[in-house]
């Protein structure tokens, strides 16, 4: 709804981390914090999840009403700013910003070794999710709490910042999962115990639309959507936000083919202060910032889908963050940060 271990020509890391080449990372995907690729990530605590029963909440009947108006609002959300396929399908790594491999859209994925799975969203009733209830899906979505019961890790799956979707919005994006068409696809069960799972909370009475009334409030609620600070801030081992950081960036993502550190997307001078609106759309829109490609990890292909209302929306929020100083260069070599304590790109400038 974002790197994962290289897998082959056609599928992607588990963990997509956006990111942008100049030094520019705007939006996660889905991303985990247990393996070598993120190296600044808290590590998974090795004590188990207290109190788990409590967190979960018993299954309702519920079902939502298909309808063209929630299907069209799920595809646009699906294939934008939740970037589903990016973690739940293989993509084409061949292509400009990776899309999804045509045909296989949400047919999940195995990231074998580094132990995450993004499971089966299409409605095959042997490996995908065409046995499991809408509820179920909605549990999962909000609340990380798999059909079956178990609790979801965090640091694969951003139901933290999910928890804030209207119901009409986690309505729509279930009635387009329920339209895509069938794929038999056998995927492993996520077998991962030791978890932190601090917003694992039952969610019992409505989430009514969100005031998006001003472009700023619309898009406070799409980079909540995004899950921006998945990537953006910095977190402790209790995935609690650093204080003081919040979308300062620094996260340092590396894979056997690529590193980068998120940006500070604060409009302090450190941070993106000199993007503009026009470039911002331009970058989302054709993956470049100026003359130079975005990194292919930014699945910048799904942004592009989105209207110029909702991009405009995003920037206008993000310039009314608090600056934070804190300086991050992809250009620069990993160095440690005084500010941060952690090691990143450019972190000696700091």
């Amino acid at each position: 709804m974002a790197a994962r271990p290289y897998q082959s020509e056609t599928s992607r890391n588990l963990r997509i981390t956006l990111m942008l080449c100049a030094g520019l990372i705007l939006s996660p995907g889905c991303r985990s914090g247990t393996d070598p690729l993120h190296v600044n990530s808290a590590p998974v605590s090795s004590v188990p999840s207290k109190k788990v029963a409590s967190k979960v909440r018993p299954l309702t009947d519920r079902k939502f009403r298909r309808t063209p108006v929630r299907l069209a609002r799920g595809r646009y959300l699906v294939n934008g700013i939740g970037e589903c396929f990016a973690c739940h399908g293989p993509i084409d790594l061949k292509a400009p910003g990776w899309p999804p491999v045509r045909g296989k859209e949400g047919s999940g994925f195995d990231m074998g070794s580094a132990g995450g799975v993004a499971p089966n969203l299409t409605p095959d009733r042997e490996t995908g999710a065409g046995a499991w209830t809408d509820d179920m899906l909605a549990r999962a979505i909000r609340e990380g709490v798999t059909h079956d019961g178990r609790l979801l890790d965090p640091t694969i799956m951003p139901y933290e910042f999910y928890r804030l979707m209207s119901d009409e919005d986690m309505a729509s994006i279930i009635v387009y999962l329920r339209s895509l068409p069938p794929i038999r696809n056998a995927l492993p069960k996520m077998t991962r115990k030791n978890i932190v799972t601090p917003y694992a909370i039952p969610i019992y009475g409505p989430i009514p639309q969100p005031d998006i009334s001003t472009p700023v409030k619309r898009g406070a609620y799409l980079v909540q959507l995004g899950a921006c600070q998945w990537c953006h801030t910095l977190r402790d081992e209790n995935r609690h936000s650093l204080p003081g950081l919040e979308f300062a960036g620094g996260d340092l993502v590396a894979n056997e083919f690529s590193q980068a550190s998120s940006a500070n997307l604060t409009p302090d001078p450190s941070g993106i202060s000199y993007y503009d609106e026009t470039q911002f759309l331009k970058t989302m829109h054709l993956g470049k910032v100026g003359a130079r490609k975005i990194s292919p990890q930014m699945p910048w292909w799904y942004f592009g889908h989105m209207t110029d209302g909702d991009l405009r929306a995003i920037f206008a929020y993000l310039r009314t963050l608090k600056p934070v100083h804190h300086r991050v260069d992809n250009t620069e070599p990993v160095t440690y940060c005084r500010i941060c304590k952690r090691k990143h790109h450019g972190g000696a400038l700091n």
